[in-house]
């Protein structure tokens, strides 16, 4: 997997701070009618209160390679994002590379029964003259794609409180602790605030998921037991 930042929000007016975040901060100052800060002050006393909108002024476009379509399926599920994605209409797929999400013997089993997937798409074309379109009806969800996606600031938050999760499932976790590090060298306080739900209130941490809770953080429900006693 391979994840590169292409571009993101700039200022066109900078005087040489290209943080994406002075723009969250210009929207900022006009919602209250005051002076942008060169400390993002007004834009991160938004976000502490939960008024997110104006760090949807910002965005982030990311080159993803070496994913899984099954990736892709988990990912097009969030809104406000923007996506174009590797063809397997025009792309032919042969001999494909994919997503072994397995270790040791099971790993091994999923890769004789990826080797049949790819001969089954192979007799299709070869021996029954199957169009792309057509013969990808046999390719796995692991068959790897390429894409390219953009992505507010705001859905970037709230996308990385599911998918940084424990629970979420470890191929999209680590792309987003992959975008997360891109992230980091462009803007630094946008990537702080890219954590999973649990560390959404850094003061108060508490776990979400109810009996699916993996134990980072106690439970809400364990927490209001606490307060009752």
């Amino acid at each position: 997997m391979e994840v590169k930042l292409i571009s993101y929000s700039q200022p066109v007016n900078s005087d040489g701070d290209k943080n994406p975040l002075s723009i969250a901060e210009l929207a900022a100052s006009v919602c209250y009618d005051s002076e942008p800060t060169d400390t993002y002050r007004i834009v991160k006393g938004c976000k502490a209160t939960g008024h997110r909108s104006v760090l949807e002024h910002i965005s982030f476009t990311f080159e993803v390679s070496g994913v899984s379509r099954a990736l892709l399926a988990q990912l097009s599920r969030h809104r406000h994002i923007s996506l174009s994605v590797q063809s397997q209409r025009y792309v032919s797929m042969d001999n494909f590379d994919y997503v072994n999400p397995f270790n040791g013997e099971d790993a091994d089993v999923f890769n004789n029964m990826m080797a049949d997937a790819a001969n089954n798409y192979r007799i299709l074309k070869e021996y029954h003259n199957a169009a792309n379109e057509n013969a990808r009806a046999v390719l796995p969800n692991a068959c790897c794609t390429k894409l390219y996606v953009t992505i507010n600031a705001r859905s970037l938050i709230e996308m990385s409180h599911l998918r940084l999760c424990t629970r979420a499932q470890g191929e999209i976790r680590s792309m987003f602790q992959l975008i997360k590090s891109q992230v980091a060298t462009v803007c630094p306080e946008l990537a702080a605030w890219m954590v999973p739900s649990c560390e959404a209130n850094p003061k108060y941490p508490f776990c979400p998921e109810g009996n699916r809770c993996c134990g980072r953080h106690p439970k809400l429900a364990d927490i209001y037991k606490t307060v009752e006693k």
